[in-house]
């Protein structure tokens, strides 16, 4: 049931995105054509009145639907935040829709994990299912709705187990992967079973360009980095320097993206399309190392402006278009100089996205497996995995958190956490991080929260039973239960002893 109701969800945004989007593309050409003179001030008024209503709308009615949506995700299933699937629905879904739509450099694949997740949330409080499964429709409402997004089941049910349950259960296996084929089902059916991004036909890559593949992830594993700290940084200035109201930052912004698509609409949107050209090497101007450098930047600040703006939107498909772009550079880059290791440049378009990815998110499996689902390009593997784990590392060298678990923290320490007092204990499992205040030391002597008991390690495999005396190790999986009276202020306490 969560399936259908995630999928089809994600089926009629795409659907209303997807009309929002061409008639903004078929307006753009329009004016170009028969109007240069003044056709340049249409799109930025468009976006600008969109921008502030959508600003407005978020901020009065659900300010939870703000941005992607996948923080607000994970500090449910946390125990931090609530899930109202009455406000969010309806608000990320025309949001998401009029600003995408607009031009704001923001991705459909957030907001379809998050009214997934409130689909979840639906079903849970109709059929009223017991207060500690509800997380789990949740997590698989999320994962379905990735799935339904990019036509990438496997996708769907990683991202599932590797991002938000992080949970290793039979029970959570079934339940995340019968709600991604079930969703995957119903988009296909609509949509047909082809790939996202189709791209099979490519020679495999011999082994003398894996050292391209790690350059590749060393490149995208910096920009990746760059792009967090720079997120977080327009997050935090929003948030204590700007005092203009919600609407009218959104407002500014929608003006300057609607400037910014008359002059290089190819970094407005989400940009599937530009991501598909480069791809397939179709863009006339993907052979032209200044317009991919371009794209890169446009990218970038659009896509910080755009999320900063408070706007319904994710970050997915930009950052597979900066991705795409790493790639295609470093393909074209090598090509010129030793065509044996690059014969086609846009071979390493897939694995500068995967490993952008990897970089942003922190999630490598989930990055691999849903390029490898979007392109059909299962010669790629070994390149996609080499390109990823040096992202990853470079990501990790470079000090920056995953995306996704900065956003929350900061939204936590931006506002208190709004989840009303448990009638029952709450299950909280993490896993401890190399260099953090637990790791190395004995629970006796850990400022764990009153009423909180550690209940489990899990440890290479084995389950250990904790007492005083038990010296935490890095890569340990705990599991603690938390009373339900004071399980929210427990969890915002907890949790950063963990992390390094």
């Amino acid at each position: 049931m969560v399936g259908l109701g995630a999928g089809a969800a994600a089926l009629l945004f795409q659907r209303s995105l997807a009309f929002s989007e061409e008639l903004r593309t078929s307006l753009l050409s329009w004016l170009q054509l028969f109007h240069p003179s003044w056709g340049w001030i249409v799109l930025p008024l468009i976006g600008g009145v969109c921008g502030a209503f959508v600003g407005w709308l978020t901020t009065r009615f659900a300010p939870e639907a703000a941005g992607s949506g996948i923080p607000h995700v994970k500090g449910v299933l946390m125990h931090v935040h609530t899930m109202s699937w009455r406000r969010v629905l309806p608000v990320k879904f025309v949001g998401g829709v009029l600003c995408i739509g607009a031009g704001f450099s923001l991705g459909r694949e957030g907001p379809t994990v998050q009214m997934g997740a409130a689909v979840g949330k639906l079903i849970a409080d109709l059929l009223k299912v017991p207060a500690k499964a509800a997380p789990r429709l949740m997590a698989c409402g999320a994962g379905a709705g990735l799935a339904a997004a990019f036509h990438a089941p496997l996708a769907g049910f990683i991202f599932t187990i590797e991002e938000l349950q992080r949970e290793f259960s039979t029970l959570t296996y079934i339940m995340a992967l019968i709600a991604a084929v079930v969703a995957d089902i119903i988009t296909t059916s609509i949509w047909g079973s082809e790939n996202v991004f189709q791209a099979t036909g490519f020679p495999a890559a011999p082994l003398s360009s894996l050292p391209v593949c790690a350059a590749i992830g060393l490149i995208a594993g910096v920009c990746g980095g760059g792009f967090n700290k720079s997120l977080l940084l327009v997050q935090h200035l929003n948030g204590t320097r700007l005092k203009a109201p919600a609407w009218a930052r959104a407002g500014v912004v929608g003006v300057l993206v609607g400037l910014v698509a008359w002059c290089l609409p190819e970094v407005c949107g989400g940009g599937h399309e530009i991501t598909k050209q480069m791809l397939h090497g179709t863009s006339v101007l993907s052979d032209s190392m200044g317009f991919l450098v371009l794209l890169f930047a446009g990218k970038f600040l659009l896509t910080l402006l755009s999320y900063g703006s408070g706007v319904p939107g994710g970050i997915f498909a930009p950052m597979l278009v900066m991705g795409a772009s790493v790639g295609l550079i470093a393909g074209n880059a090598v090509w010129s100089v030793f065509p044996g290791l690059a014969p086609v440049p846009e071979s390493f378009v897939a694995i500068g996205m995967a490993a952008f990815f990897s970089a942003v998110v922190r999630a490598p499996l989930t990055g691999i497996v849903l390029v490898l689902e979007m392109t059909g390009d299962y010669h790629q593997l070994l390149p996609l995995i080499t390109g990823s784990l040096f992202a990853v590392v470079v990501a990790e060298r470079m000090g920056t958190e995953p995306i996704y678990d900065a956003l929350l923290e900061a939204d936590i320490n931006r506002r208190q956490p709004d989840v009303p007092a448990h009638r029952e204990p709450v299950l909280l499992e993490f896993v401890i991080q190399d260099g953090s205040e637990m790791d190395g030391k004995p629970i006796r002597e850990i400022p764990i929260p009153e009423r909180c008991l550690f209940v489990t390690i899990t440890r290479q495999g084995n389950d250990l039973l904790p007492n005083g005396e038990t010296v935490l190790q890095r890569g340990d999986h705990v599991t603690a239960v938390l009373s339900g009276a004071g399980a929210a202020d427990a969890v915002v306490r907890l949790l950063p002893l963990s992390k390094a």
